[in-house]
């Protein structure tokens, strides 16, 4: 099979070989920053003296952008150059990662965050759209994909112990100065070879873009702030009010448009609608346990380097059998893997509301929580086996849109449970519930025989 696999994915015009190379570490970096800074994120409170409102805001507002300026940038992507974009997009966040390093207080640290989450919202879709030109053949694309997916697992597995192993052997400026040597072999890799991706003639949809982008900026902002705030907060509310109004203005404008940034149509697939769902709930749980973990961890009297430690068999569970995904779905099937997996991840948190976190506990907890962790290879395979060769940007956009919006959606209500002594439980609760719910709606929803194509590896 490694033969196979390599001859594929070197079958791609020229050599596609530097694309993967270059899609794969970009996608580590975006991974790496969130597992890294997780456990980075108590010694940042101590050495900055921000409290778990501002942490919440270092962690939250990468995502915030990332995720509010998804759509867009797959738009920008098909209509600029995917290219051209992709560069741009790696010295954005090449900048913004020093920027982080050098910062000296709490909102230059949240600002170059901020800017990092352009420059990840620019990478991803240019990414993918350039891994689907230089693997034409779909079955070489699936293997290409599913490679890059181990690679991203990866991040998984080494950012908890490499954070924690940095932050006490230097500090925790190095995790963000890491990123710089990845983004400049990156950089070269997709230099090395150009690009034959036509680029699309069409005009830019201005009120899409708007509409989408203030949307979901306003109601991850409510969805932040409200748990600290409080829901009957007047800026709030307007938020979500701001988000009501701007995403109603956003599906007229898609109904209407000739040429719309996000066709509606997509969500008449029942596979589709259920992977997005899946993905966000799933994302919810499982980055929701990197954030929750590391604190509770710490509350116990744990060093970082204890608490990297610690998270290492959550990761491994995820990076292994992420890799080991596409061919169980293709034994088994899609539904059953994903929905199996995300039931583990549920008796993995519960496992530890019940017994508490000692060292055995966090052991098989974690493994099933990473078992969890894992299905996202199966998410992606149904996303992309839904939607048309011609809107895999645009669907891959709205996956990748409502993950992040999870992501954010965890830290807020389990940022917020954490305060205050012995409310691990509660946050390791909501995130039982979150794994159970995803398992539910991929048995009842996701029904593609494509899937098990896509996914297979």
């Amino acid at each position: 099979m490694g033969k196979t696999l390599s001859k594929d994915l070197m079958a791609g015009p020229v050599s596609a070989v530097p694309v993967l190379v270059s899609v794969a570490l970009s996608s580590f970096m975006v991974a790496l920053d969130v597992t890294a800074l997780n456990v980075a994120l108590p010694s940042i409170g101590h050495d900055l003296a921000a409290g778990m409102d501002r942490l919440q805001w270092i962690a939250g507002a990468y995502t915030l952008v990332f995720a509010s300026l998804l759509l867009s940038a797959g738009a920008l992507s098909d209509r600029l150059g995917a290219r051209k974009v992709f560069l741009f997009a790696l010295w954005v966040f090449i900048s913004a990662s020093v920027a982080c390093g050098l910062a000296q207080g709490v909102v230059e640290l949240i600002t170059a965050r901020a800017i990092q989450g352009i420059g990840a919202a620019l990478m991803l879709p240019s990414s993918m759209a350039l891994l689907v030109e230089a693997y034409p053949d779909p079955k070489a694309r699936a293997k290409a994909v599913a490679l890059w997916g181990g690679i991203s697992a990866l991040a998984l597995v080494s950012g908890p112990l490499l954070g924690g192993m940095l932050v006490e052997m230097v500090d925790w400026r190095s995790i963000f100065y890491l990123n710089v040597p990845f983004c400049l072999i990156a950089l070269g890799c997709c230099a090395a070879r150009n690009s034959r991706l036509a680029i699309q003639p069409r005009s830019i949809d201005w009120a899409g873009q708007l509409f989408s982008t203030l949307a979901l900026l306003s109601l991850i902002f409510a969805l932040i702030e409200g748990p600290v705030w409080g829901w009957s907060n007047a800026w709030v509310i307007m938020m979500l009010l701001v988000a009501l109004v701007s995403g109603t203005a956003f599906i007229y404008s898609q109904q209407t448009q000739h040429e719309p940034m996000l066709p509606l149509s997509l969500f008449e697939s029942r596979t589709f609608s259920a992977a997005i769902g899946a993905g966000f709930l799933q994302t919810l749980a499982y980055y929701g346990s990197l954030f929750v973990l590391p604190f509770a961890l710490q509350g116990q009297g744990r060093t970082p380097v204890e608490i990297g430690l610690a998270m290492i068999p959550m990761t491994i569970a995820t990076g292994v059998m992420a890799s080991l995904s596409g061919r169980l779905s293709n034994a088994f099937g899609a539904r059953s893997v994903g929905a199996a997996g995300m039931l583990c991840g549920a008796l993995g948190a519960a496992l530890l509301v019940l017994y508490g976190m000692d060292r055995i506990s966090l052991v098989f907890g974690g493994l099933l929580i990473g078992l969890g962790g894992a299905t996202l290879p199966v998410i992606v395979g149904a996303c992309l086996a839904s939607v048309p060769s011609g809107k895999v940007g645009v669907g891959s956009g709205v996956l990748n849109a409502a993950r992040q919006c999870g992501g954010v959606v965890g830290i807020a209500l389990l940022g917020a449970s954490l305060e205050g002594p012995g409310r691990a439980t509660a946050a390791l609760s909501i995130i039982a519930l979150s794994f159970l719910a995803a398992a539910l709606l991929t048995v009842l929803r996701l029904y593609t025989d494509a899937v098990d194509v896509v996914s297979e590896c």
